[in-house]
């Protein structure tokens, strides 16, 4: 690697940590924000670098933001906890790290992160090369009603007793409190919605043992992010619940593509597909990956690999 380090960022009022790694040091800039709420994305580093090896071709900058991970270091870390903060907070890191490598980045967010990315690329294009939208948050109450009825439907089909019956206890949505969420994302979880062949469980004990191994996170900063979930959970799920961005955020001044997983529950295939029809952008694409869910990236790694090598080689040279 010709760059690997970890290192703090004041952004405005927060004190955030990100992790670059690049093994060549004039490679494109790619930031990636990660989906949520409430989960880091420095612990990623090494199951990243097993599936889609990004460190090869960018230089990658993994984030911890707001509220998440080793962020939760700094006193306040959960203050002001919103999609409006948190879109301020990026386009504060695209500026700075725009400003250190002299070049634009490519932006890759995922679920609630790629909602945010596109904010901030919305007010900050001249920062923005390019967005890749991986599951994108696109209209809260469509989501919401995705997943609990695939969840009920698919409790019922299976007669999962125990399924049905917290499905029924939290009843239809919106579901603005923590426990609805939790229990509507657990059973999406588990019967595939979210990311094929995994269930909550074995999602939680691979962020768990991810942390536990990560020599960027002492057992303090471990238990911090662990409880900072149902914080930014509490925070975000009620504005996450009535977002709608094919009525606020109608156009980009930067090329964007959208990845989405076929049989993603929780962020609709019908959702990005309106939205990529009425999206203005010099260039929008729709690329669906039939094989996924909601995480595509890592579901059908080789294939998003090579979307952002196609990404890569359509960027502007640079002398």
């Amino acid at each position: 690697m010709d760059i690997d380090r970890r290192e703090p960022v004041q952004l405005g009022d927060s004190t955030q940590w990100i992790r670059i790694r690049a093994a060549n040091a004039g490679s494109p800039l790619l930031l990636l924000v990660q989906m949520g709420p409430g989960l880091p994305m420095i612990n990623e580093v090494p199951a990243y670098g097993r599936a889609l090896s990004l460190e090869d071709d960018f230089t990658v900058v993994y984030w911890d933001q707001r509220g998440c991970g080793r962020s939760l270091r700094s006193a306040g870390a959960t203050r002001e906890l919103s999609l409006e903060a948190m879109t301020g907070d990026t386009e504060r890191l695209l500026a700075l790290l725009c400003d250190r490598f002299d070049r634009p980045a490519v932006v890759t967010g995922f679920s609630m992160g790629a909602t945010i990315a596109a904010l901030a690329t919305a007010r900050r294009p001249e920062l923005v090369a390019a967005l890749v939208a991986v599951g994108m948050d696109i209209d809260g109450p469509a989501a919401e009603n995705s997943a609990y009825q695939f969840a009920l439907a698919t409790a019922h089909a299976g007669n999962n007793r125990r399924a049905i019956r917290q499905l029924d206890a939290i009843g239809p949505p919106p579901h603005l409190e923590p426990r609805q969420f939790a229990t509507r994302a657990r059973w999406a979880t588990n019967f595939g919605g979210v990311r094929t062949g995994h269930t909550h469980n074995s999602m939680a004990r691979g962020l768990l043992v991810s942390l536990l191994r990560s020599p960027d996170y002492s057992l303090a900063d471990t238990v911090r992010a662990i409880r900072g979930i149902t914080a930014a959970q509490a925070a975000l799920v009620p504005e996450l619940a009535g977002l709608d961005l094919t009525h606020t955020l109608t156009r980009l001044n930067t090329p964007i593509v959208m990845a989405q997983g076929r049989h993603d529950q929780v962020a609709p295939p019908s959702a990005a597909e309106h939205y990529a029809e009425s999206l203005q952008a010099p260039y929008k694409q729709l690329v669906w990956f039939e094989q996924s869910a909601h995480m595509p990236h890592l579901e059908e790694p080789g294939r998003f690999r090579q979307l952002l090598a196609q990404v890569r080689l359509g960027l502007p040279a640079r002398a």
